[in-house]
């Protein structure tokens, strides 16, 4: 009878000992504190690190993407979200911004709609916005002005200004077009 008593009592010992030691495991491991994610978006990359080394985080690069705003070397996102809290320790993913992916235009200026469309589309640049305006002095459908001008820093959105040709072009059209 003695020995139906014990295993109950063995079996209820190891129990008790297995939460105490899961227990102590469990904040063994979880004492480390937990720290908030800075807002690494725009930061040059060995400031990021610096940022992250000093609440005990690290950093690690995922990659690199386009973008027209973000300067080129400097972060563009991470993969955990600014202000999040984080376990000590941790790795931040981030991406860096290779620059715009069209870093100087070319100069369409005196060019036809249709052949500056085709330049641009050959160096992957889309026409984002035409605006129309009357000229005397330049003939219809060419173009007057562009953003970003040439050579200087620019994006994938191009912006023209075009010629509708002078007033009195138009009021002889409209004459042409009455009779």
């Amino acid at each position: 009878m003695r020995a139906l008593i014990k295993i109950p009592v063995y079996v209820l010992a190891l129990l008790v000992l297995g939460i105490i030691s899961g227990n102590l495991t469990f904040k063994i491991l979880s004492f480390s504190r937990t720290v908030t994610v800075p807002d690494l978006k725009g930061k040059a990359m060995m400031d990021a690190n610096d940022m992250l080394r000093g609440k005990g985080l690290y950093i690690r690069l995922e990659g690199e993407d386009y973008d027209s705003y973000i300067h080129q070397g400097s972060i563009l996102r991470q993969d955990i979200r600014p202000g999040s809290t984080v376990k000590e320790g941790r790795e931040i993913g981030i991406v860096l911004s290779k620059g715009p992916r069209v870093q100087y235009v070319p100069d369409v200026t005196g060019q036809s709609i249709d052949r500056a469309e085709s330049i641009l589309n050959d160096k992957g640049i889309r026409i984002g916005k035409i605006l129309y305006v009357h000229s005397d002095k330049i003939p219809k459908n060419i173009i007057i002005a562009q953003r970003p001008e040439t050579n200087e820093p620019g994006g994938d959105v191009f912006r023209i200004l075009v010629s509708l040709g002078g007033l009195e072009e138009e009021a002889k059209v409209k004459a042409q077009n009455a009779e």
